[in-house]
């Protein structure tokens, strides 16, 4: 991942730090990634054409047509490729500072390596990026090399969060074909967090379900930001 810095010059802000990254159009992983500092995001507002007072924190994720990396190749002078697939930027997380690759948003394309034998899925239902993000995996469920299993749980009532209604919580399990037991596994852990509540033994016993080895374990029970979970148990957007 290379860095290019723009516009830290006289300033005491701390520079706003972004990834830019091309994601291959199967897998909607990202192929290549590029780390951009720059201390008054305010010219980046203005090149993507963000409204004065829309997301103030910068946490969305934008796509970039070629006008848009036009733009920031003159507030960068980074030059990006647009041949390798979609272009999108984000700010940076904390997640990237941990010495490993973090498997959130790279799912699909590790366990098509089989170099990821699980990967847990949830969010409030329905929900259309949801349901868009676990289409991705159909050929692949459809070709017998990974296993999908959905499991949804309905509110007593539908709830409405800024007039969207929600039915209920979906989870969804994959598992490579010959490590479908950590399905039930997991279930079972997750069953155990009702009675028992969280701990650093149940938080390594996710990690390994999730296929995170165990110097990876080690150094997240030792780094972890406050008691969060795995990244992987959360949704990605």
């Amino acid at each position: 991942m290379g860095e290019v810095s723009a516009g830290e010059t006289a300033t005491a802000s701390r520079p706003h730090k972004f990834v830019l990254q091309a994601r291959d159009p199967v897998t909607d992983c990202p192929v290549l990634e590029a780390r951009i500092s720059i201390a008054d995001p305010g010219p980046l507002r203005r090149a993507l054409g963000i409204e004065e007072g829309e997301d103030p924190d910068f946490d969305g994720i934008y796509d970039l047509d070629g006008d848009d990396l036009a733009a920031l190749q003159r507030l960068t002078g980074l030059s990006f490729p647009r041949d390798l697939g979609p272009v999108q930027i984000v700010s940076w997380d904390p997640l990237r500072d941990v010495p490993y690759l973090v498997h959130t948003g790279y799912e699909l394309a590790l366990m098509l390596e089989r170099r990821k034998p699980l990967a847990v899925f949830s969010d409030a239902y329905p929900a259309d990026w949801f349901d868009e993000m676990i289409a991705r995996f159909d050929p692949y469920v459809a070709g017998g090399r990974v296993v999908r299993r959905l499991i949804d749980e309905p509110f007593a009532k539908p709830r409405v969060v800024d007039g969207q209604r929600f039915d209920g919580i979906r989870r969804v399990f994959i598992a490579l074909p010959d490590e479908e037991w950590r399905i039930e596994a997991y279930l079972a852990l997750w069953q155990s967090l009702k009675t028992e509540g969280w701990s650093e033994e149940r938080e390594r016993r996710q990690g390994e379900l999730l296929g995170y080895e165990e110097w990876q374990r080690d150094w997240w029970a030792a780094h972890r930001p406050g008691k969060a979970v795995q990244a992987d148990l959360t949704p990605r957007r």
